[in-house]
């Protein structure tokens, strides 16, 4: 099964109850802004499409979240429309939505105050979207900035402030980091706050001002800004441009700039050198996958994972584990008078390893017929629900049967080979182990009843 799907079984909270109030779908904008006028609120729209079931299924374990009832039961008007309905192309038109899985937080005036861009079964990360939008309340609206970039507003400050702008609105602004970019003097890409500000809003490692960065600013301005930030906040800028240069080499096919983008990643990691290196290839191995080139695809992702996962142990991945737990700083909470505790909170790295050990595995599932690839996934598909078990057994996981999703890829790739009667077995598997962990998907159990009748 897809890692979307994955990552939803593997990170959400079970909850069986919608929280979230959704109006009828049919409301339109004019309906809607009225209500939330009437009531004093600003309107939630979540859109969705029905090209992937698991991501709306995703969406509604998210919105399921109890944290969510009050808030939004009492600052918004919350709808979710399908992007394919009448009604939902009305809105895709209205906010320029050229995509499902996109929420929109609006107020009555149809001003978008805060965009979020996917779905998620965390109910914590719709809150804090949520919060975002609230606060930017009585703000210019975004609609203003940009009818003064129409009119000839190009100020520094003007567009520094449209820049922070779209980026919050997850729009793309490299052709204004650019623009900004023209504006700067040598002797402010030497000012600390300047350069800070610049790489928080991602550039591409290609970029104009990337490159001048690298060219004029002094290194110990760049490392200083890794320094004096929160650990949070400086993978975030990693991650950022990291995420916004992929995008870009994918979009172009430029394979020399995927190659600049392994450099800078490993160049992340510091002395760690192994780390970096392994960092650096899963990168290269997902632009392949990205593009669709198959041959390079299958025979990367096959070096890799035979070089660097097939000798590991589950011991060797709680040492991964407890390495990182080591590095990972400490952040201080007050626990009330004298009391103080330090938490450090991370997602354990050994998960990213089964993960990823599936997500190759379905993979190779979708992009081969070819007998010794679909054996050597099926391989690697069985090692990740072993994995999964032992690194969770005695951990109280609501997967006591183990995970649906590596259950559903290992009983995929039975049955492309010709294994038909083992693969119902692993995906009756699947299906009960899904329904024990509170999560049916309606598309395992499709799948098991296209199996017994050998139409999958």
């Amino acid at each position: 099964m897809k890692q979307l799907l994955l990552a939803f079984l593997i990170f959400s909270s079970i909850s069986s109850i919608a929280q979230i109030a959704f109006v009828d779908s049919s409301l339109t904008w004019e309906q809607l802004a009225k209500k939330a006028k009437d009531e004093n609120k600003l309107v939630f729209i979540h859109v969705e499409g029905s090209g992937c079931e698991q991501c709306n299924t995703v969406a509604t374990q998210g919105f399921s979240s109890p944290i969510l009832k009050e808030k939004f039961a009492k600052n918004f008007v919350s709808t979710r429309v399908n992007i394919e309905s009448k009604n939902g192309l009305k809105f895709a038109e209205k906010f320029k939505i050229p995509h499902p899985l996109i929420s929109l937080f609006v107020d009555a005036d149809g001003n978008v105050l805060h965009k979020y861009v996917g779905s998620t079964s965390s109910g914590i990360t719709y809150a804090q979207q949520a919060d975002m939008a609230i606060s930017k309340i009585g703000q210019k609206p975004f609609a203003a900035y940009e009818k003064q970039y129409e009119a000839g507003e190009r100020s520094p400050a003007f567009i520094r402030e449209f820049i922070t702008r779209q980026k919050e609105m997850q729009m793309p602004i490299d052709r204004l980091l650019d623009e900004y970019a023209g504006m700067l003097t040598i002797d402010s890409l030497q000012n600390f706050e300047t350069v800070k500000f610049i790489y928080k809003q991602s550039p591409t490692v290609d970029s104009r001002i990337y490159k001048a960065i690298q060219a004029v600013t002094p290194r110990k301005i760049i490392d200083s800004i890794y320094k004096n930030i929160p650990y949070p906040e400086a993978v975030a800028i990693n991650n950022g441009i990291i995420g916004s240069t992929f995008r870009k080499a994918v979009k172009t096919k430029d394979q020399n700039l995927v190659f600049q983008l392994s450099s800078f990643i490993q160049g992340t990691y510091g002395n760690d050198y192994e780390v970096g290196y392994m960092a650096s290839q899963r990168n290269l191995n997902q632009y392949m996958h990205a593009i669709k080139d198959t041959a390079q695809y299958i025979m990367g992702v096959s070096n890799f994972i035979n070089h660097h996962y097939m000798m590991l142990s589950v011991d060797s991945l709680k040492r991964i584990d407890a390495k990182q737990l080591a590095r990972q700083p400490k952040t201080q909470h007050n626990g009330g008078p004298g009391v103080t505790s330090s938490v450090v909170s991370f997602p354990p790295p050994s998960q990213f390893y089964h993960i990823e050990l599936n997500e190759h595995a379905w993979h190779f599932y979708e992009m081969s017929n070819r007998k010794s690839d679909l054996e050597k996934a099926l391989m690697w598909s069985k090692k990740s629900i072993e994995w999964f078990d032992e690194l969770n057994k005695g951990k109280n996981h609501p997967m006591t049967l183990g995970n649906p999703a590596y259950l559903d890829t290992y009983a995929h790739l039975l049955y492309k080979l010709g294994h038909k009667e083992e693969a119902i077995v692993w995906q009756t598997k699947a299906v009960e182990a899904s329904k024990a962990a509170k999560q049916p998907f309606p598309t395992i159990e499709k799948e098991l009843a296209k199996m017994k009748a050998g139409t999958l």
